[in-house]
């Protein structure tokens, strides 16, 4: 398992404990980006390994944070 799904899986992991609804598409996302909503918020995951920056603006859009 590389960053990128373990990141993924803290972000799932971290909203499901919120009670908030959760789901990952890989398909639509375009040149292997993955599209996540957390409730009704929605954020595009690149294809490349997540830095601490670019996991930290995620977070924020996604209202983690």
């Amino acid at each position: 398992m590389n960053k990128r799904d373990k990141f993924l899986g803290q972000l799932r992991d971290e909203a499901r404990q919120r009670g908030l609804d959760v789901r990952i598409e890989r398909q639509r996302g375009k040149g292997g980006h993955a599209l996540i909503w957390i409730g009704d918020k929605v954020s595009t995951i690149p294809s490349r390994e997540i830095d601490p920056k670019t996991a930290r603006k995620i977070r924020k859009a996604l209202g983690l944070d």
